[in-house]
């Protein structure tokens, strides 16, 4: 069975700042600053942060995106921050305290992003390193070219909600919501990915962490 890797939360004010649109000439910064300060030191006891993988060969007879045709097998990926962080999000939202909501919402966007960004090394040394199959790029579910429907997909390869407690929506939405779940090719005849993601390659384009130099 696929074993679960716990990952440690990671988190820049300043990016966080910046996605909110929270500058230093604000009148309000330094309430900004305060509230930032205390939802970061609540963390520990919102966060439980889990990531899992699993290698499957690409026999399925549609392939799921056209940069996956060739490779022989696929890493399916999920990662998830619990419920506990949304479910803080929503009582912030029932107390009409729309600062702490909104704030802790994108803060735990945040550490989603990079908690999967953290958890490549772990997918890397055991596909890659141990077993032979170098990576392709990340590939994720989205509106454009690999179907929503692939996030149930993901879930039962990697036996999510047995060993996760992530379940999914009849709109393929999981729950946690703060859960992500993609793919990697992976072929023992291929050249290693110079990186785990390339916007570039991305077709979501909409996704606030989207960055082309």
């Amino acid at each position: 069975m696929n074993s679960i890797t716990r990952i440690p939360h990671r988190i820049d004010r300043d990016e966080l700042f910046e996605r909110m649109h929270i500058s230093k000439d604000r009148p309000n910064y330094q309430k900004f600053k305060n509230n930032y300060q205390k939802l970061f030191e609540s963390l520990p006891e919102l966060l439980n942060i889990q990531a899992t993988h699993a290698l499957k060969a690409n026999d399925e007879e549609k392939k799921i995106h056209k940069g996956l045709c060739e490779v022989s097998h696929i890493v399916y990926c999920l990662v998830t921050l619990g419920p506990k962080i949304s479910e803080q999000s929503t009582a912030y939202f029932a107390e009409k305290d729309f600062l702490n909501g909104l704030m802790i919402d994108a803060m735990a966007d945040i550490l989603l992003f990079n908690a999967s960004n953290d958890y490549y090394d772990t997918v890397k040394r055991d596909v890659y390193e141990e077993q032979g199959y170098a990576l392709t790029l990340r590939y994720s579910p989205d509106d454009n070219i690999i179907p929503i429907q692939v996030q149930k997909k993901i879930l039962e390869y990697v036996k999510g909600e047995a060993l996760l407690s992530v379940g999914i929506s009849t709109g393929f939405m999981y729950n946690p919501v703060k859960t992500l779940g993609y793919v990697y090719g992976a072929d023992k005849n291929i050249v290693l990915a110079e990186k785990d993601h390339d916007c570039l390659m991305c077709s979501n384009l909409t996704c606030e962490y989207r960055s082309i130099d």
